[in-house]
């Protein structure tokens, strides 16, 4: 249709005064259909073919989704299988700690207790020294190794 008969459609605005009819369309409501038919109509294979990609996009999404699920089950299959080994590697890993901090503390056990062997046996003969020289005074003065002050 050309733009003249596209003009035709709406009759034309009466003079003023008496109200009457303004701009009603010439045309049946068919014609806007008619117009509108070949723009439809070439955008049919476009429609076709959008559907043809949501369709193919569906179907990849679907495929991408179910490689995913394989692919997690695998990744937890392997998981699962390899979980004990783990377990047993943290554990010994767990009890070399445990092993070495133990070996530590038995060595500074081992130590504070030959240190104290060592102060011990100092202190000893110095007590022995303090009690024979006691005793050396006592006899010396003749008081007798049986009084000993305490």
């Amino acid at each position: 249709m050309a733009v003249s008969g596209l003009l035709q459609r709406l009759r034309p605005a009466g003079a003023p005064g008496a109200a009457g009819p303004v701009a009603v369309p010439a045309q049946p409501e068919d014609g806007a259909l008619a117009e509108l038919a070949p723009v439809f109509d070439a955008l049919a294979p476009v429609i076709i073919e959008c559907d043809a990609i949501r369709t193919a996009a569906g179907q990849a999404a679907a495929e991408k989704a179910a490689d995913a699920r394989r692919d997690a089950a695998a990744v937890v299959a392997d998981a699962t299988s390899r979980a004990p080994a783990e377990r047993a590697v943290a554990a010994a890993a767990v009890q070399r700690s445990g092993d070495e901090v133990a070996d530590k503390l038995v060595a500074n056990a081992q130590a504070a207790a030959a240190q104290l062997k060592i102060d011990g046996a100092q202190r000893l003969d110095d007590l022995t020294e303090l009690v024979i020289r006691n005793l050396r005074a006592r006899i010396a003065t003749g008081a007798g190794p049986a009084q000993v002050d305490r």
